[in-house]
């Protein structure tokens, strides 16, 4: 009896002994799952496995779960399912080419399958598609209406229609492709820029600003004679007016030759320029209104216009003129070498037409102002009659002699002309003279002042004696 109960107490400590140390381990995952979370298009559903592959016994451990933490007897995971396109099976055939005989478009289309899908229920793939065919298609040119005097040539390739319109009999097409025309004349060859050797151009610089400072010194005492004496009658307002264009002329010439490589500065020098002579000009026209007034016996004294009418006449006219040639030759004005006017552009219209036109008429006032025989009016004041008589015959001198130097300053400068550089300095020399004497000489209230000094001279010469 107490044999038996010592073995069966040996067998069973034994067998706790040996349990003891077992670990649990994984099942694997079950084979059955919770159902798909969606009928296609990439759904997840779940399965189990449990800690029984062997299950702990004893102290042995629970399996360890895949976080590498935790231990348990079961663990669940999701699992990728019904991952097929709910469109994969659901396409029709490609469409037919929209375009017969080229490039166009082609679709296919789609239905929803096994599930209520999201969004629209239907759904369009289209793609590029090409049925030109060189050998089976017409000729393109059958769909290609060509203007007069072209011809449609064929000129595709492989893989598309092309069609071109030429233009035949010598005649170009035009910009827009619309129609034939006929070429214009061959431009002609650039003029090439005369240039001066170095030195040479260095003598011409000096001939040129010297002529210039010569006609502002002569120009500025004549200014400065009358400010002083305080002449300002209505002849002399005109003639006033005269020297300040002719005096701002010169000042724009005396710009040094840099200044053409700045465009824009040049472009305003050119402008002034073409604008202070104009101004000469048109200033020298309206003495002329004023002398033939006088002498014409049309107004007894003072002229047809007054000093602001005649100041706003002379500078509004000039004005006019050039900004009518701003307006059309703008990009004319300045050069790559001079600030003058250009000579080969149509510039040179805006700038001589005027001026020619100016010239002429003050001309005719000044023949028709000799040649008639006007009767005299009464209450004539005849200083001024005598005043305006003189400058008929100073206006023939000094109008030809700033018409020819602004003629000869252009030309020494276009062409890069040395003699005519030291011409232009001659005639800038006597025609700075000129103004000073002439207009000097036709005033009458100097003339008066002159001849006062010459008596007083005179009687203190006869006292001495």
């Amino acid at each position: 009896m107490g044999g038996a109960f010592g073995l069966t107490l040996l067998l069973a400590v034994v067998t706790i002994t040996s349990t003891a140390d077992i670990n649990g381990e994984w099942s694997p995952w079950s084979i059955m799952a919770t159902e798909c979370s969606k009928a296609c298009g990439g759904g997840v559903n779940l399965k189990v496995r449990s800690c029984t592959n062997p299950a702990p016994e004893g102290t042995g451990q629970k399996c360890l779960k895949m976080d590498g933490i935790t231990r348990a007897d079961t663990e669940w995971r999701s699992f990728d399912c019904n991952v097929q396109s709910c469109w994969a099976l659901e396409w029709s055939d490609w469409g037919n080419c929209s375009v017969i005989c080229g490039r166009g478009k082609t679709a296919r289309y789609a239905v929803c399958g096994n599930e209520t899908c999201t969004g629209a229920q239907f759904k369009e793939e289209i793609e590029d598609c090409n049925t030109w065919n060189k050998t089976g298609c017409p000729d393109p040119c059958l769909k290609v209406t060509c203007p007069e005097y072209a011809v449609c040539k064929d000129e595709s390739t492989e893989e598309d229609p092309f069609a071109n319109c030429y233009c035949t009999m010598g005649y170009e097409m035009n910009a827009d492709k619309t129609s034939c025309i006929r070429p214009p004349p061959t431009t002609p060859t650039a003029r090439p820029i005369p240039t001066l050797p170095p030195e040479q151009k260095v003598v011409a610089t000096v001939i040129s600003k010297t002529a210039s400072t010569l006609i502002i010194i002569m120009v500025s005492i004549t200014l400065a004679l009358f400010f002083i004496l305080r002449v300002f009658t209505p002849d002399r307002i005109i003639q006033m007016n005269m020297e300040i264009a002719l005096l701002c002329a010169h000042i724009m010439l005396m710009f040094p030759a840099e200044v053409t490589e700045i465009a824009a500065l040049c472009r305003v020098v050119s402008i002034f320029v073409h604008f202070f002579f104009t101004a000469c000009f048109m200033f020298m026209l309206l003495e002329a209104l004023h002398m033939y007034s006088l002498v014409a016996f049309v107004v007894k004294k003072d002229g047809m216009f007054s000093r602001v009418q005649n100041t706003l006449i002379g500078w509004g006219v000039s004005a006019f003129v050039i900004l009518c040639c701003m307006c059309f030759e703008f990009e004319n004005y300045g050069g790559k070498y001079h600030c003058w006017l250009q000579m080969d552009t149509p510039l040179v219209y805006g700038q001589f037409v005027p001026v020619i036109i100016i010239i002429i008429l003050t001309f005719t006032l000044i023949e028709a102002a000799g040649a008639a025989d006007f009767k005299p009016l009464k209450g004539v004041d005849k200083g001024q009659l005598l005043s305006a008589k003189i400058s008929q015959r100073t206006n023939l001198i000094i109008m030809p002699l700033v018409f020819s130097h602004w003629m000869i300053g252009m030309l020494s400068e276009y062409e890069q002309n040395l003699p005519l550089y030291g011409t232009f300095s001659i005639l800038n020399g006597v025609t700075g003279v000129a103004v000073f004497l002439l207009h000097c000489s036709n005033n009458q209230q100097v003339r008066n002042k002159l001849k006062g000094c010459y008596q007083s001279m005179c009687k203190g010469s006869g006292g001495a004696k």
